[in-house]
Parts: C-alpha cells; sequence; structure tokens
C-alpha cells in the first residue's frame, strides 16, 4: 500500500456495512419517485387513517374484519400502481392524467368507507372497480396486450364480483367481501409465473415503498393527538412523549437496515418479482397492518392514559408492535450471515411486557413497548457497529464508516 493518510483501502464491507451503502446508492442511481405518484402516496395514508379511525370505533372481531376488508382495496391497488408506475414511463400526460384519476377515485373511496363498513357498499365498489379498470388499462398499455394476471382477474372478476355482492344484507355481504378480498390477495401468488419476466428498477420501487412508511408513521404520530380531550393534562403530555418514542424506534427498526436490504435483494437477485411480490406487496402489507393497529391503540388509549389500557387497545397496541418487529425477521433471512436474533427476541419480549404492564396505566404499556422498540433498535445498531469495527481492525485496515444520507443524497 502506497500514499498518504488520506488513502482509502478498499474491500468487501460487513453486510450491515454494505446494507446501509446500499441504502445511500438506491437515491442517487436509477429512476426517481415522481411528484404524481408522492401525490398518490399522500392520498393513500389519509385512506388508511380513514380505516383506522373507523376501527377506533368499533374494536370487535367484526370490525377488525370489516377494517381488513376496505383496506385491502386501497393498499392492493397502490401496490399494482406502483409496479406499473416503475415499469413505464409517467412523463407522458395520458399516463399522468391516468394516475390523476387513480388518485380522484381513491380520494371518493375514502369518502365511501363509512357507508361501506354500514351495509351500504355500493359505491365504494362501483370506486374500485372503476380504480380496477384504470389499472387493467395501464397494465395493457405496459405490457403491450391484455393477459391473464392479477390485473386483468381483478379488473373482470373480483371487483364486478364486489359490486355485484354490494347490496347484500351486511351479515352476507360481509361474507362475500371477505372471500372476494382473499381471492385478490392469493392471485399474485397464484398467477407469480405470469409476472416472473418482469425486471423493475431496483432504486425507484424501494424508496417508493419507504415513502409511504414514512407518511404512514408520521401520520400515526400527528393523529394521536386528535383523541386527546380538550383538558391536557402531564399524563397526556407523557403519553405523547412516549407515542414520539415508539414510532420513532419503528422508523429506526426500518430504515437503518431494511430498507437497505430490499434495495440489496433487489440488486442481487434475478428474479425481481418474488422480491417484489414476498418483501414489498406482502411484505409491507403486513407492515401497514401493523402499523394501523398500533395506530388504533395508541388512538384509545390516549384518550385516558393513566387508567389501565382496555384489552382491545392493549391487544392491538402489543400485537401491532411484536408483529411489527417479526416483520422483519423474514426480510432479513435471505440476506448471508443477517438473521435478525435482536428483533426476533424484541418481538418475543412483547408478550410478556403486555400482560406485565397493560393492567398498570396506557401510559406504562405504551412507554413498556416505546423502550423496548428503541432498545431493540439501539442494540442492534451499536452490535453492528461494533462488529464491522472489530473486523476492520483484525483486518489491518481503516474503520469504513457507513455511507451518510444527507441532504444532497434526497436531492
Amino acid at each position: 500500500m502506497s500514499g498518504g493518510t488520506n488513502e482509502r483501502v478498499t474491500r468487501r464491507p460487513r453486510p450491515a456495512a454494505r446494507l446501509r451503502a446500499e441504502h445511500a446508492a438506491s437515491y442517487v442511481e436509477g429512476k426517481r419517485v415522481s411528484w404524481v405518484e408522492l401525490f398518490y402516496d399522500l392520498v393513500l395514508v389519509f385512506a388508511i387513517t380513514k380505516v383506522t379511525h373507523e376501527l377506533a370505533d368499533d374494536v370487535t372481531w367484526f370490525g377488525l374484519l370489516d377494517a381488513w376488508v376496505v383496506f385491502t382495496p386501497f393498499w392492493w391497488s397502490w401496490v399494482g400502481a406502483g409496479i406499473l408506475s416503475n415499469l413505464t414511463d409517467l412523463d407522458h400526460p395520458l399516463r399522468r392524467v391516468r394516475l390523476f384519476g387513480m388518485v380522484l377515485i381513491t380520494s371518493m373511496m375514502t369518502i365511501a368507507v363509512p357507508m361501506a363498513l354500514d351495509g351500504d357498499g355500493l359505491l365504494f365498489a362501483v370506486l374500485y372497480l372503476l380504480l380496477r379498470l384504470l389499472l387493467l388499462w395501464w397494465a395493457v398499455d405496459g405490457f403491450g396486450a391484455l393477459r391473464l394476471n392479477p390485473f386483468s382477474i381483478s379488473a373482470v372478476f373480483t371487483a364486478p364480483m364486489l359490486v355485484a355482492t354490494s347490496m347484500l344484507s351486511t351479515p352476507h355481504q360481509r361474507i362475500a367481501w371477505t372471500a372476494l378480498m382473499s381471492v385478490e390477495l392469493s392471485t399474485t401468488w397464484l398467477l407469480r409465473k405470469r409476472l416472473s419476466h418482469i425486471r423493475v428498477d431496483v432504486s425507484h420501487l424501494p424508496e417508493r415503498f419507504g415513502l409511504v412508511v414514512i407518511l404512514a408513521l408520521g401520520m400515526a404520530l400527528a393523529d394521536s393527538a386528535e383523541s386527546i380531550p380538550n383538558k391536557f393534562t402531564t399524563w397526556h403530555a407523557a403519553g405523547l412523549v412516549s407515542v414520539f418514542l415508539l414510532v420513532t424506534g419503528m422508523w429506526w427498526i426500518y430504515f437503518d437496515i431494511t430498507h437497505g436490504a430490499i434495495s440489496h435483494r433487489l440488486r442481487t437477485e434475478n428474479d425481481h418479482s418474488r422480491v417484489v411480490r414476498e418483501l414489498l406487496a406482502y411484505g409491507h402489507y403486513a407492515l401497514f397492518a401493523c402499523i394501523c393497529a398500533v395506530a388504533v391503540g395508541i388512538r384509545i388509549i390516549l384518550a385516558d392514559p393513566r387508567s389501565p389500557a382496555e384489552p382491545a387497545s392493549a391487544v392491538l397496541l402489543c400485537a401491532g408492535t411484536g408483529l411489527y418487529l417479526a416483520a422483519f425477521v423474514w426480510s432479513r433471512w435471505g440476506l448471508p450471515r443477517s438473521m435478525s436474533w435482536i428483533r426476533f427476541a424484541g418481538a418475543a419480549a412483547v408478550v410478556p411486557t403486555g400482560f406485565l404492564l397493560h393492567r398498570q396505566s396506557g401510559l406504562a404499556l405504551m412507554s413498556g413497548l416505546a423502550v423496548l422498540v428503541c432498545a431493540a433498535a439501539g442494540i442492534e445498531f451499536m452490535m453492528l457497529r461494533a462488529e464491522d469495527e472489530l473486523e476492520t481492525q483484525q483486518e489491518g485496515g481503516p474503520v469504513l464508516a457507513p455511507a451518510p444520507l444527507d441532504g444532497s443524497r434526497l436531492g
């Protein structure tokens, strides 16, 4: 080795450092998320917030089922639009207008959510049919022909059947819509070979999903204050601090390693459709369900953080937090030396934490979960950093710091 003190040694970093580098590089290479896509993302998160409000008013088994039934059309349509916008150029005026039409329909579906949950689902179903027809038009335009795939199945079968069953009585409509949404979700897996040929932009799609996660976590934090009564007390202030720490820990868990891991999987695997299906479409579907559950639990507990948490709110908060941590064990499994034991242990610790603290007060439960999530994020960060430094010192080279995510990288 020659040269002065500023010369860097080039070598293959450990998985943690490599994933951080992939995370940083994803913002400066390839396709960028457009402004119209961000507009759709914001409307999607508003729709999800509307669903969480409705669930907070009816935290029962039927309420959970109804919330899932109306949440799925929003999410699955957004995923389809996200994949198609990745594969096509949105600079064309017609494609941009088509996406604006989807934004308009999604906004109207959001308004129709309460009616759909009260047994009057015709408007919601018709709007969903229009949304899927727009997606089918986009898919035909993108793939060059009408093909058998999840877009065509949804437009010609699932969505029309949703309209046909929307006038049934509430119990029968619930059964029919549950079956139809199960079909909607399964077609992406059953017809996976029909999309196995797609090659996505490896920087655009992870960035798109990551931005929606940011919006969802931010909305959960901002929306939590709405449940606080006019009389603001120190208990509410402490509750807001706990909520902030919990949401911040969830943010750290996602963006410190996992987001870069998804970009890395797309860059290194030939089957892009498998990564998109498992980690983005289905994986983030689970993440958003967890965020919704946490948001509902927070909303109920913050109304009176001094009292013991109600069983329903405690279960939602604990289940959402635990499953959120557990979901990242799967996302890291396909990477070398990347079994996330810390997150696995954190997810397992949620159950005893909830059991011990839910009878104390809602504030104690939220604080305990916030400490647990932040501790898992902090311990993992310090351990990965210590492992990187130890390996570097053993090799006799300089310590390579993770690539920074400064403002210039974010544009």
